[in-house]
């Protein structure tokens, strides 16, 4: 073999239940590399790991596994343990799946263990860190600038941050098929990977704003918050459910990073302005002109997914357009279903049933959006055929991005209610542009109450005038997107 791929040609078709091994053995020294001091980093990971990927997250096989390590350190797999031992000098640990995986994967270091077992959802969540820093990390320390790197004493974080994620997501979107998830320290900097029931961080994550400040890699987006929660729901979006091609993968990514954004939400509740953050800078990804003077927006169609990237129009484009529309377009559907009564309870059963349906086999973008009807509200049939082809043209198979301009004022009613007047101006559109935007009210307690919806259609300005029956006392303001509901340019 001189590439990482791998053929088998049998000697003739196979029949219909018909069962045939292949036993092969291939070594070389890139696969792993020895980082210092326990530390090792899977260069390869994407080529020579066990996988029946074929280019997506799609078709699933269960993994019977056995490592060989060197004695002290640990290995962690996808799968179950199912024993450990020493042998001479290595430790020995098999690994089996209860259900079928598109891959498997594993890490391995010398490892300290944290863990905590769930009742709801019944799950064992563990976390691993290094018990030393890798080379790169001590040349930092060395220097004398900063005190102790250790990512131990921040390895309940990671536990923590598991627990939770898998609580929300859990309530959001169904359990999972999985009783294990390990969250595992790696020395990449820059990103985290997701397997069945393992996780890769980086080992950046672990350190805290100064540290990170210090050796270049400040946070202005708030990546370090969400790195570990968007891995997690990869448990869902990816691995749970796969996806058919490349032409549905932003449903993978994006529905990981809307999934972040749950989290967010769940967890800084007291700090919605982190929330509010987390939508800007998608927004902002996706509009900012890279070094090609391009924005990602404008490359083109997410079902594009990869192919999107390239040197004319940027490399960075896949991550600073599949990930944040992805998350957009998820997160647009939520804000359509929310209901003031029963809040999220129509977008939780569509994701539960998405789920349901669809676990253990790859799903399409046709698929979601079939579910997505199934789900709708009445307030979502703008064409009145119960299909949500206007949304899915719009964003999903197209690039469109409306600009809003609202203004209001409140005027009393005869009898004394207050009266909302407002102009709602959508522009930057094609004619058959539709678009739900909401509108919320502010009272003076600072309390936000959504009121309604518009329906622009095209480039037109809404102008009305909306009773607020029984209000006596004028709300401070009126505004739209208080949730970021709709993606646009402002």
């Amino acid at each position: 073999m001189e590439d990482s791929q791998f053929w088998v040609v049998l000697p003739k078709p196979m029949a219909k239940g018909e069962q045939y091994t292949v036993t092969t053995n291939y070594a070389g020294p890139n696969a792993v590399t020895d980082e210092g001091n326990g530390n090792y980093y899977p260069v390869t990971r994407e080529h020579w790991y066990p996988n029946s990927a074929n280019g997506h997250l799609g078709e699933y096989t269960t993994y019977d596994l056995t490592f060989r390590s060197p004695k002290g350190i640990k290995v962690v797999a996808t799968g179950n343990p199912v024993g450990e031992a020493t042998e001479g000098g290595h430790e020995v640990s098999s690994w089996k799946s209860d259900v079928p995986m598109t891959v498997a994967g594993f890490n391995l270091g010398d490892f300290k263990k944290e863990e905590s077992k769930l009742d709801k959802p019944e799950m064992l969540v563990q976390s691993y860190a290094n018990s030393g820093p890798p080379n790169m990390i001590t040349g930092v320390q060395n220097t004398g600038a900063l005190g102790s790197m250790s990512t131990v004493l921040l390895n309940k974080k990671a536990l923590a941050e598991g627990v939770l994620a898998l609580r929300v997501y859990s309530d959001y979107f169904g359990e999972l098929p999985y009783k294990r998830l390990a969250m595992t320290q790696q020395t990449a900097t820059n990103y985290g990977q997701s397997w069945p029931e393992l996780v890769y961080l980086p080992i950046t994550y672990l350190f805290d704003d100064t540290t990170r400040h210090y050796i270049g890699l400040d946070d202005p987006r708030g990546y370090f918050t969400v790195v570990a929660p968007h891995e997690v729901a990869h448990q869902w979006w990816g691995h749970d459910i796969g996806f058919n091609s490349y032409r549905d993968q932003w449903m993978s990514e994006g529905f990981a990073e809307m999934s972040a954004s749950l989290y967010v939400q769940a967890i800084y509740s007291k700090e919605p302005q982190k929330f509010t953050k987390f939508w800007s800078d998608e927004r902002e990804l996706m509009t900012t002109r890279n070094k090609e003077g391009l924005r990602p927006i404008d490359a083109g169609p997410i079902t594009m997914g990869y192919r999107l990237s390239n040197s004319r129009e940027g490399f960075d484009i896949y991550r600073r357009l599949i990930y944040p529309k992805g998350a957009y377009i998820l997160h647009m559907v939520r804000m359509m279903m929310w209901d003031r009564k029963d809040g999220d309870q129509r977008f939780k059963q569509t994701m539960q049933d998405f789920v349901a349906t669809y676990a253990g086999r790859a799903a399409t973008t046709e698929d979601f959006k079939t579910m997505v009807e199934k789900h709708m509200t009445p307030a979502m049939d703008l064409e009145g055929n119960h299909k949500m082809d206007w949304f899915f043209n719009e964003y999903v198979y197209g690039t469109a991005l409306p600009s809003y301009k609202f203004d209001s004022s409140f005027e009393t009613a005869p009898n004394g209610d207050v009266v909302l007047a407002f102009t709602l101006m959508q522009s930057g559109v094609d004619a058959n542009f539709r678009m739900l935007v909401p509108i919320y009210l502010e009272w003076s307690n600072g309390q936000i109450t959504r009121l309604g919806s518009a329906r622009p259609i095209g480039n037109m300005t809404v102008d009305q005038k909306i009773p607020l029956a029984g209000v006596k006392e004028k709300p401070r303001r009126a505004f739209i997107n208080y949730h970021s509901d709709v993606l646009a340019s402002n």
